[in-house]
């Protein structure tokens, strides 16, 4: 025990005096008779247990010798004389130490519990904050605070692979307990008046490891999830090479067999073989000429480059732009506009609708019978609340149309839905129009032809009037 400690030990024995001293003078001063005063010097003696061990033993000896003193006859003398009065001073006796002792353990229980709670508060806190997604350096100098202020330490040192945390506290430096549990190392310097005791390091490793498994538990979650997109990035870019690779080769191979064929010195073509390999020729670089739009269109939009530039502008034009460029591929079937001329201008960005209807009819000229009819209709759409008017653009085809399941898959990359090994498309052209549709805040879905096959709407602000 330090001299202070021994300080304050002493400063409570004589509280313990006191209050027994004063009880007495209160039971002297009112006359009050042996029970009485059997009663009151018990509940001194019962306060002075809450003082400590020390107080509690001088404050229960100091009570028995008053009463025995002061109220038992006769009086002014420890003499007992009559034995019903020695029996009440034994009972006195015993029940002070009994009831000193139950108290005692009660308030030792209580701190106990006051300490356990503080233990989970931390417990929790310091939990709940690293799965909450704060940094964990943060966590660590809370922890350090936390830990300084449960123990009463001088000074906590909390050190990780990549930080080192310092806390600290009042009082006069004292042992120094070290807990290391990877990947935490915990320093923690103790006062002199507040040593800790072994149930404080058993508490304090218990701590340590909570938090250490938290942090642990965080850095495998981390490891997990770059894992998870390490894999995902490696699913996609195999999944762009085969699409592209596979949409390069078949019009390349068909652009180098026309053109070889139309240099060979020793064939002799007619007019209409050398138009057909011409026009070959044009169609597949117009092929090739839509896949490379679609990958640049799909780079801008992963590096987030997309940027509406509004201007006035009649949908009609965008669909007969869109169909005119997809005319070699159009040949077979029969493209038809529903535009109302009263539909007006919208503002909207020309170049990206422009794309949007191409791809959507690109789509659809792909999987539609030949000699089947595309209908391209456009008119007004619903007008909410205080809200701007909206266009709705449908594009429908007679196709084999698109299961209810797969409706909304079809929107990502790489999505599609025809599995033919040689079915053409690189499952880019429908996510390119959701990205592009989104960004002029408008949504686009899928739904069922009447009669069969797929409609593909898409609805969006048509801006002021």
């Amino acid at each position: 025990m330090t001299r202070q400690d021994a300080v304050k030990n002493g400063i409570r024995v004589l509280l313990a005096l006191a209050i027994v001293g004063a009880t007495t003078l209160v039971a002297r001063a009112f006359d009050a008779d042996l029970t009485t005063a059997a009663l009151l010097l018990l509940l001194a003696a019962l306060v002075a247990t809450l003082l400590g061990r020390a107080p509690a033993v001088v404050g229960t000896v100091a009570a028995f010798l008053a009463l025995n003193y002061y109220f038992t006859a006769p009086t002014n003398s420890l003499d007992v004389q009559k034995e019903d009065d020695l029996a009440a001073l034994v009972v006195f006796a015993a029940a002070s130490a009994v009831l000193g002792w139950t108290v005692s353990r009660l308030d030792a229980a209580r701190r106990t519990a006051e300490q356990r709670e503080r233990e989970t508060h931390i417990r929790l806190d310091l939990t709940t904050r690293l799965m909450a997604g704060e940094d964990p350096a943060a966590v660590v100098a809370g922890a350090a605070d936390a830990l300084v202020a449960l123990f009463r330490l001088v000074r906590c040192t909390v050190r990780t692979s990549s930080a080192t945390t310092v806390a600290n506290g009042p009082g006069a430096t004292g042992a120094t307990t070290v807990v290391r549990i990877a990947p935490l190392e915990v320093e923690a310097v103790a006062s002199r008046e507040h040593p800790l005791a072994s149930s404080d390091r058993a508490l304090l490793e218990a701590l340590v490891a909570g938090l250490a498994a938290a942090i642990d538990r965080l850095r495998l979650e981390d490891e997990a999830r770059d894992a998870r997109i390490d894999a995902q990035v490696g699913r996609t870019r195999s999944g762009f090479l085969s699409a592209v690779t596979h949409n390069l080769r078949t019009p390349l191979a068909s652009i180098k067999a026309a053109s070889s064929t139309l240099r060979a010195p020793d064939l002799d073509l007619s007019p209409a073989d050398r138009t057909e390999l011409l026009d070959t020729i044009y169609d597949e670089t117009e092929r090739l000429e839509r896949l490379v739009t679609n990958i640049l269109e799909l780079s801008r939009i992963r590096a987030g480059g997309l940027e509406v530039r509004r201007q006035r502008v009649e949908l009609s034009d965008l669909a007969q732009a869109a169909i005119r460029r997809l005319r070699p591929l159009a040949r077979a079937h029969r493209v038809r506009l529903d535009i109302p001329a009263t539909l007006g201008d919208v503002d909207v960005d020309v170049q990206m609708m422009e794309q949007v209807f191409g791809n959507l009819l690109e789509n659809a000229l792909r999987f539609a019978p030949p000699g089947s009819e595309i209908l391209v209709s456009c008119c007004p759409g619903p007008r909410h609340d205080q809200g701007p008017a909206e266009v709705e653009v449908r594009v429908a085809d007679h196709g084999p149309g698109v299961p209810e399941e797969e409706r909304e898959r079809i929107f990502e990359e790489f999505a599609r839905v025809d599995a033919r090994p040689d079915a053409s498309g690189t499952g880019l052209g429908l996510a390119i129009v959701h990205a592009l549709v989104t960004a002029h805040g408008g949504r686009v879905w899928c739904e069922e032809t009447h009669g069969g096959g797929a409609t593909f709407v898409f609805v969006m602000p048509a801006g002021s009037r």
